[in-house]
């Protein structure tokens, strides 16, 4: 279990390393109140094939856990590697709860932009202040809808798509300055990157957003009042298809929520699957770490804000091209997020 958790951990520092020898990405997926609802472990009924596919190129952990079971607390450990009573993020970031980090903590994108590695973050942020989390590329709920950035699937494929273009345009101009440099072929005028792509699926939204139901299920449907997601193929089911976890109390309201929250697990997929095409057409599959996590139980009893495993256990893969061997290999290693 040590040795599983010591490899984990040289992958993050070889990837972070930007000797010239060896430059290599990372691609972080954040799903939001994401759980274990899906067919890489062992939910047979919701349909999750590009994870599936994603876990076939990974090593999945079955003991991943994060350090706190709430968004903005957690999401801010995830990027300073600080518990959140150390980063300041004692609570929620946006509305009247207004938490932010302590001004002199040094992030994740701080750090990485001062090594000279490209950052950029699509979907939900809910950290702050900027200052203390600056990324080079940002579309997030600060300057967009967060159910276009975080729940549109199109509209984030269309996002990452940006970025990989904005990257190779860089690395471009680069190249451009350093003619007569050997650097100048192929990929040397390029710089890694570290792309954060924070889904809101699977939050709920009644509280919010009613009209699109109590996880947003229906945004995108193409039902009338609903709009289109034109990448998105809607998957439905039924309060009597669903698996119940033993935490949930089994009742119809709860399996009704459950079957919603599936329809959102789907669209997440679907969305996963449109990034990892768009990351394998840029051509950087090959040259990327990818991890795969969510920041928080699942928001039923006894799951999300709760210190019970059902509120702090996490779903995790991590896919290094460079560690092809332990691919479709399981961990039960314990793991942290933080």
């Amino acid at each position: 279990m040590l040795h599983d958790a010591l490899v984990l951990c040289l992958i993050w520092a070889s990837y972070c390393c930007i000797g010239e020898s060896k430059k290599r990405n990372v691609l972080l997926i954040i799903a939001d109140d994401a759980g274990f609802e899906t067919e890489v472990y062992n939910n047979s009924v919701v349909r999750t094939p590009h994870l599936c596919s994603l876990a076939q190129r990974s090593l999945v952990f079955h003991n991943a856990f994060t350090s706190v079971s709430s968004c903005s607390p957690s999401r801010s450990s995830i990027l300073t590697g600080l518990p959140q009573h150390q980063n300041g993020m004692y609570g929620l970031h946006q509305g009247v709860h207004h938490f932010n980090s302590f001004d002199g903590v040094q992030s994740l994108p701080l750090l990485l932009s001062q090594a000279n590695i490209h950052t950029g973050i699509i979907g939900k942020k809910h950290v702050g202040p900027g200052s203390v989390y600056p990324f080079d590329f940002a579309y997030t709920e600060e300057n967009n809808s967060v159910l276009q950035v975080g729940r549109n699937i199109t509209r984030i494929k269309l996002l990452v798509r940006k970025f990989f273009q904005t990257h190779k345009q860089e690395a471009a101009e680069r190249r451009g300055k350093e003619e007569g440099n050997e650097r100048a072929n192929g990929k040397g005028g390029e710089r890694p990157f570290f792309l954060y792509v924070a889904f809101h699926d699977t939050h709920r939204c009644g509280h919010s957003q009613p009209q699109y139901g109590a996880f947003c299920e229906k945004f995108g449907n193409g039902k009338t009042g609903m709009g289109r997601i034109p990448d998105w193929t809607p998957e439905y089911y039924t309060p009597e298809q669903v698996q119940v976890p033993p935490f949930v109390p089994d009742t119809f309201a709860a399996r009704a929520d459950l079957a919603a929250q599936y329809t959102t697990v789907s669209r997440l997929d679907q969305g996963i699957g449109l990034v990892l095409r768009e990351l394998r057409d840029a051509g950087y599959e090959n040259d990327t770490l990818v991890i795969y996590s969510s920041d928080n139980g699942i928001p039923f009893p006894n799951g999300r804000t709760n210190l019970y495993r059902s509120g702090t256990a996490e779903p995790m893969l991590v896919s290094s091209p460079e560690h092809r061997r332990r691919w479709g290999d399981s961990s039960q290693a314990y793991v942290s997020l933080l």
